[in-house]
């Protein structure tokens, strides 16, 4: 039998890149039966995103990795969560060299990448991620159920 694992990446010092961590704490409070790393306490950032991977490669060869980031994208776009076959390049939009990681994953679009990135990211509105981070949760909480 093949476990569920999310792997929430951000950083919650950047209020547009917190929606991984804060989908991490929403999965653990509401008991998700799967393996949740990523929060706002311990977060996955570029610093450690790595050893995570490694982690992930070795502890969980053969579950399914779920993968959820926040990103940016078109403006039409803003507030919309796409889903990935192949998992995502954490911090892509950055280090677009980084390798993908993961089975699937669900990319919330906070801004757009057509402007300043850092600042798109740094000038977000705390409630929007909220609640973008709340639709991520409940999506990831239905694909568990189905």
């Amino acid at each position: 039998m093949r476990n569920l694992v999310f792997l929430c990446i951000g950083t919650p010092k950047i209020v547009g890149d917190s929606l991984g961590p804060r989908v991490g704490d929403l999965l653990r409070s509401r008991g998700v039966g799967a393996y949740v790393y990523g929060t706002m306490a311990r977060p996955i950032t570029s610093l450690n995103i790595e050893q995570y991977a490694r982690m992930v490669r070795r502890y969980h060869a053969g579950d399914v990795v779920v993968v959820i980031d926040a990103t940016l994208g078109k403006s039409k776009d803003i507030g919309r969560i796409k889903l990935s076959e192949q998992g995502i390049k954490p911090g892509g939009a950055f280090h677009p060299e980084r390798t993908r990681v993961g089975d699937i994953g669900l990319m919330a679009i906070v801004g757009e990448a057509d402007s300043d990135r850092l600042l798109e990211l740094r000038t977000r509105d705390e409630r929007f991620v909220e609640r973008m981070a709340q639709r991520t949760a409940d999506l990831a909480m239905r694909a568990i159920l189905a």
